[in-house]
């Protein structure tokens, strides 16, 4: 009964992930000229994904991707407004103009591509897995992950899902609501790993210490960049950013929040 509901479980998430990525309604997004006057631009960000964007002891947002947006608004003489969003919901908020551009660790994708337009790379990025360093079971390849024995934690609407739904097939998988109950999971050793970004493996790997460790390679096929996403006729503001993204200087950030160019 429990691997009955579990596949159920697993029917539904993917069908509703799909209906979000595959059936994206679009409304008219905002044009420059009327981002100018408004004299604000709406960045979405999902708020789970260190050091992207997280929510600080104050519970204030920080991370790499605010303050690179913060930085790009100045530099486009506008005040910056933070729009919250989940991964699943990502795509359909942004088509639907809640937002002027989607940030905080957005993958580029051929599936995003066909809906909408992307920056150019602002950093490089992989799949990895991640673990518990206190596990003591052989967790470095997908041939180790994919086994009965091994609990697989993910949170839906992403690419860690996607990844996780078309190549672990024999693994137990716990799904979850969000990124946060994934690393609780990998944290209090109810899940054996996670399959994530190399940027937030890096991250957690480097603050805490003998919890979290990054155990594989960048797993074969999943090299991407990280890019901001805007909707297909607000080609102006694609070329704002493009521009500052090249005249600026990300290092000094880059170094900051512990990312590789």
């Amino acid at each position: 009964m429990h691997n009955k509901n579990k596949n159920i479980y697993k029917l539904v998430s993917l069908a509703t992930f799909m209906l979000v990525t595959l059936n994206i309604q679009q409304v008219q997004a905002r044009t420059w000229q009327e981002i100018q006057q408004s004299g604000v631009l709406k960045v979405g960000l999902t708020g789970d994904y260190k050091p992207m964007s997280f929510h600080g002891e104050s519970g204030k947002l920080e991370g790499f991707a605010v303050d690179m947006t913060t930085e790009l608004a100045k530099s486009l003489d506008l005040k910056i407004q933070f729009v919250n969003t989940t991964w699943p919901s990502l795509s359909q908020d942004l088509a639907s103009d809640k937002f002027d551009l989607a940030a905080g660790g957005v993958t580029l994708t051929k599936k995003r591509a066909e809906q909408f337009l992307f920056s150019d790379p602002v950093v490089g990025n992989g799949k990895i897995i991640l673990t518990n360093c206190q596990n003591k079971k052989p967790l470095s390849t997908l041939n180790d992950i994919d086994k009965p024995s091994v609990k697989m934690i993910v949170n839906p609407g992403g690419t860690n899902q996607i990844y996780v739904d078309n190549h672990i097939k024999n693994a137990d998988i716990i799904r979850t609501k969000d990124n946060f109950a994934n690393l609780k999971g990998i944290r209090e050793g109810s899940a054996d790993a996670m399959i994530t970004d190399l940027i937030e493996g890096n991250y957690y790997q480097a603050t805490e210490k003998g919890v979290f460790c990054v155990s594989s390679k960048v797993l074969v096929g999943t090299s991407s960049v990280k890019a901001y996403m805007v909707q297909k006729d607000n080609e102006i503001l694609l070329s704002r950013i493009n521009t500052w993204l090249h005249d600026s200087d990300k290092s000094t950030l880059i170094a900051h929040w512990g990312l590789k160019p």
